[in-house]
């Protein structure tokens, strides 16, 4: 179930991190959003070519204030399970944490152990994303829709350099 955890999380970050592939919109208060499209997040090529081989049928669906993801998972001794993770989005001190709020693995309901490991998971490779390749600034919402997925922030903004 630990492997099933990893799995899960890294599907997150799948999902989400896209997000952060678009260009920035300039808003009048001088934050920023980037939007990104269901269709768009179905047809990148971390959905649509998992680097897991285990993880087929893998798909994001957005809904109003969350995610959900589904694939089928095929481990070492050839069992194959449907999954569905619900991911709940929640913005704190201009960050962004995202909660499984159900998995389900072949319509049974995940233990809560197993939710906990899950979150933990998401956590450490959100925060990990954000370090090394996440925009310098305050998220202030992320907006889910039927349709899109929309990050606002405010960017930090660095003094250029003076060369003399």
């Amino acid at each position: 179930m630990k492997r099933l955890s990893k799995i899960l999380g890294v599907l997150l970050v799948i999902a989400a991190f896209g997000a952060m592939a678009l260009p920035a919109a300039a808003q009048s208060d001088g934050s920023k959003s980037k939007t990104i499209s269901e269709e768009t997040i179905n047809d990148s090529y971390r959905v649509s070519n998992p680097w897991r081989r285990s993880v087929d049928d893998l798909s994001v669906d957005l809904q109003v204030g969350q995610v959900v993801i589904s694939a089928t998972m095929t481990f070492r001794r050839g069992a194959t399970h449907e999954t569905t993770t619900t991911l709940v989005p929640t913005v704190t001190n201009g960050r962004v944490t995202w909660t499984v709020d159900e998995a389900l693995i072949d319509g049974d309901p995940a233990s809560d152990d197993l939710l906990s490991q899950i979150n933990d998971v998401i956590a450490s490779s959100w925060i990990n994303y954000v370090k090394t390749s996440g925009p310098s600034g305050h998220i202030t919402a992320v907006d889910i829709t039927g349709d899109d997925l929309t990050i606002t922030y405010t960017p930090v903004v660095t003094p250029r350099s003076r060369r003399g």
